[in-house]
């Protein structure tokens, strides 16, 4: 695992020098602390720039150094990432005359570009990555990113210069106008986290996953090589399914505990964890660690749930306790993130990095589970959907209730005129601000109000295209809203922040392309969420500890708020933002709301402390 940035400037508007992309590549020096790699290449068309900082988990030796050329020179890569056949399409490639100098994943992947093209390559590559490659043969650079949008990667162009990062602050070395995008602004304040190919500023774009975009002189494009096929079903029995399921997700694993540095597994003692724990100590070749986070506040504690996992697989297990004086790092963390971004959970998952961290170099974890086998409510809500639209024969009827002033009526008639934004009402999580709030908090910006609704309409607009039925349709759109924008930035960047490799077996394309292939049914089987992965846990785990009320993973933070960080966060979230008018005298209803337990404004109040200390630490740097 490691970090990228870079630049190629067709117009030669930049001095493209080591010194600039040592800039470029200092946000990066926790993702890559073991060693770092500059490469500056000018010709009379172009100017290339390269840099990399390494963390060392294949291939340890000076071999794996980067940037990465071809043995004829002809391509220099920057790879950030895993890829997990390597070993396979090496073999695939040595039978096909190619010779090789390193151990390394990185020189597979320039092998395979020579000798297949990118098209090929990509469809080939099982992991989690972001690279680019520059082919000195015609001056084109490749950016791409992996399937499920596990790494990050950011571009901008200007004009004929592009840019590019894994990390979003890598850009403020490079001049020009930053302007907020609303439209991302509107998202975050509702999700917490912003859109899948936008960041809060405008001249700046996350690649999106299963993307790669092609640079040369005459300008960029963007191409998808994968998506997900949720329309082709098979027909088998569920238990041949619940076996199939486990096998692939086992295989997959497997894969993910191939390094040159020890492995562990977060365990948080939920399902998904628990499985990946299971799994990985019984095909892993020493006794493996597990690694737990928990809280003094009993509601949000699962360590008890953990240290019975930890015990029937007999796992090295370590457990740490976050208190309110925890929060010290809060500041620090956040700036990590580069952009906005307010999902609390980030800060036990940094805790718990930093202590695996100091055992192991690579973890194992259970994100992703949920939105493959359909965890969340969201999806129940999506069969009733398709439940209800099976009668759209009454759809007039719902009309003429609806325009008698039924909300109810107004939303079954959405469904069963397959409206955009009526299904979209299934991604909301409820957890930030809804347009009705985000009317008072900000003052009647119509981008902001309508960002979230704008933009989970276009995935679920999206992914009606690409499925069958509405409740394939959310899962598709989810895999694109909540799973790549919120849970993944999470795990990723405060992981990264102690210099930790965080894999995720649930996030597998051969797991994804059966489970997509089964009916609804099987995933919500007579009511219970997550079947699937329940009947597998019944193997291994008692019904007691399978079937418990899920808890998520999440933080006491609404009670600190009462108490001891009340002073801190109230002094921040009541001044000016120098980017956005934000209605004080709202934002001041809220908090006394919350102070005196009329309302729970936990994930709202969070949401305008990390806006404005985002904007603090922007204003001052700009």
């Amino acid at each position: 695992m490691c970090g990228i940035a870079g630049i190629v400037d067709h117009s030669h508007s930049l001095d493209i020098n080591e010194a600039l992309l040592r800039a470029m590549a200092d946000p990066l020096r926790y993702r890559g602390p073991d060693q770092e790699g500059y490469f500056v290449h000018q010709t009379a068309s172009c100017q290339v720039g390269l840099a990399h900082k390494r963390l060392s988990i294949i291939d340890l030796s000076e071999n794996g150094l980067q940037p990465m050329h071809s043995a004829d020179g002809q391509i220099t890569i920057v790879f950030n990432g895993e890829i997990y056949n390597y070993r396979e399409l090496k073999e695939k490639l040595y039978t096909q005359g190619i010779r090789f100098r390193t151990s390394s994943d990185t020189e597979v992947i320039i092998a395979a570009y020579q000798a297949w093209g990118i098209d090929a390559t990509l469809d080939a590559l099982e992991g989690m990555f972001a690279f680019a490659l520059f082919d000195h043969r015609i001056a084109v650079l490749i950016i791409a990113r992996d399937r499920f949008g596990e790494k990050p990667l950011y571009y901008m162009q200007q004009g004929r210069m592009l840019a590019f990062s894994s990390d979003i602050r890598s850009f403020d070395t490079i001049p020009g106008p930053r302007n907020v995008d609303y439209e991302a602004l509107g998202y975050y304040l509702s999700e917490m986290c912003t859109p899948i190919d936008r960041s809060i500023w405008q001249q700046i774009h996350k690649l999106a996953p299963a993307h790669y975009a092609t640079f040369t002189a005459a300008g960029l494009q963007l191409k998808n090589y994968w998506q997900p096929d949720y329309r082709n079903k098979i027909s088998l029995r569920l238990e041949e399914a619940v076996d199939r399921s486990e096998q692939l997700l086992v295989a997959s694993i497997k894969q993910r505990l191939v390094a040159d540095t020890p492995v562990g597994c977060f365990l948080s003692g939920g399902i998904d964890s628990s499985l990946v724990s299971l799994f990985a100590a019984q095909n892993y070749h020493q006794r493996i660690h597990t690694f737990s986070v928990g809280f003094e506040y009993e509601a949000y504690n699962e360590l008890p749930y953990a240290r019975q996992v930890a015990d029937i697989i007999d796992s090295d297990h370590h457990e740490i306790i976050i208190n309110p004086n925890d929060l010290h790092i809060a500041d620090a963390l956040l700036a990590e993130y580069g952009e906005p971004f307010a999902d609390s959970s980030q800060i036990p998952t940094y805790y718990v990095s930093k202590f695996a961290s100091s055992m192991v170099k690579v973890t194992l974890g259970g994100d992703g589970g949920d939105e493959i086998f359909a965890g969340y409510k969201t999806y129940n809500q999506g069969l009733r959907m398709q439940q209800w639209y099976r009668h759209r024969y009454l759809q007039p009827l719902m009309r003429a209730a609806s325009a008698l002033g039924s909300p109810k009526a107004s939303y079954l008639a959405g469904i069963m005129s397959s409206d955009t934004a009526t299904l979209a009402s299934a991604l909301y999580r409820s957890m930030g601000f809804s347009p009705g709030d985000m009317q008072q908090l900000v003052k009647g910006n119509t981008a902001i109000i309508g960002a979230a609704a704008q933009v989970n309409g276009a995935a679920i607009s999206d992914a009606l295209k690409k499925t069958n039925n509405f409740f394939d349709a959310i899962l598709y759109a989810s895999l694109k809203t909540r799973l790549v924008n919120d849970y993944l930035v999470k795990t990723d960047r405060a992981s990264m922040f102690t210099s930790l490799e965080l894999r995720t077996p649930f996030l597998d394309r051969p797991l994804l392309d059966f489970v997509s292939s089964l009916p609804a049914d099987y995933l919500i089987h007579k009511g219970v969420n997550k079947y699937i992965t329940k009947k597998i846990a019944e193997k291994h785990f008692s019904r007691e500890f399978i079937y418990r009320p899920k808890m998520g993973f999440s933080l006491p933070i609404g009670q600190w708020m009462r108490k001891e960080w009340k002073e801190h966060i109230a002094q921040v979230i009541h001044h000016e933002n120098p980017y956005v008018a934000l209605d004080l005298p709202y934002i001041s209803r809220i908090w006394r709301e919350h102070q005196n337990g009329t309302r729970d404004h936990t994930h709202r109040i969070w949401i305008l402390y990390v806006l404005n200390r985002w904007a603090d630490r922007n204003q001052k740097k700009n």
